[in-house]
């Protein structure tokens, strides 16, 4: 019996980057593989007698490993021996490591400084389930360039790949599918996180080192009350600019929804 499988490091590589060549069939396989169909299930979508040899191909040359280890009755391939990172923990931490590098790594590139503290949290995030609750302030972040924005889909598909997971928490997101307010803070504190970025984020993007002085006093914020005072100083400044003025509408609506 071949035991549910997922991609590994190298499995989630090849379908990004093609480096290994993979014959069609093998790569189609590959690409179906994703921790939650069975061998039957494969089976209905790869018919024929090839399927078998496929799986063990990229078992052996280590593009998928098992979801959990085999038990003694569910034994994988036939050269199943332990295979260092073939293990759920493993497995994880490698995911959370690529994750964690193209989140940061697309902070860093496309937004800058602007985003300086929400890609620390990222870099700094223990476990993907982390990852997966910063992924809405990620792509809010992501989408203020004009750039991040023509990448952004790629980002996420990108991140999808890596663990599916992220198709959920990105979609959820209400400016994912064209526009919506923030997404709805857990608390008080996140809610006081969520605003300060997001004045943050703006105004280094639309209006740049001009508003040096506005954004070290919203950083020092402590408190919605205080964001409240700086509303007004904050629409003026983005009102600044061109590009700035086109979406301010869309900017009011979202701040607006955090600092209620």
């Amino acid at each position: 019996m071949i035991p549910i499988c997922v991609k590994t490091p190298k499995g989630i590589e090849e379908i990004e980057k093609r480096s290994c060549r993979l014959p069609m069939r093998v790569r189609q396989v590959l690409i179906m593989i994703d921790g939650k169909r069975d061998y039957e299930t494969l089976a209905a979508m790869f018919p024929g007698d090839t399927l078998p040899a496929v799986c063990r191909q990229l078992y052996d040359e280590g593009f998928i490993a098992p979801l959990r280890q085999p038990s003694a009755t569910a034994s994988a391939p036939s050269n199943a021996s332990a295979r260092p990172g073939a293990a759920p923990s493993a497995l994880d931490e490698q995911r959370l490591k690529m994750a964690g590098n193209l989140m940061t790594n697309a902070l860093d590139t496309l937004v800058g400084s602007a985003a300086a503290s929400l890609s620390r949290r990222v870099g700094a995030a223990p476990g993907l389930e982390h990852l997966l609750g910063m992924a809405s302030a990620w792509r809010e972040a992501v989408a203020l360039t004009e750039e991040g924005r023509r990448e952004l889909s790629d980002l996420e598909s990108k991140l999808a790949v890596i663990d599916e997971r992220f198709v959920a928490a990105l979609s959820t997101h209400p400016g994912a599918r064209g526009g919506g307010s923030a997404p709805s803070p857990a608390d008080d504190e996140e809610r006081l996180t969520m605003a300060r970025n997001f004045m943050v984020n703006t105004l280094s993007a639309f209006v740049g080192i001009a508003s040096s002085s506005l954004i070290e006093r919203i950083e020092g914020s402590p408190g919605i009350d205080e964001l409240r005072h700086l509303y007004g100083d904050w629409r003026a400044a983005i009102a600044l600019t061109g590009d700035g003025r086109k979406r301010l509408g869309e900017f009011e609506e979202k701040l607006a929804a955090l600092l209620s």
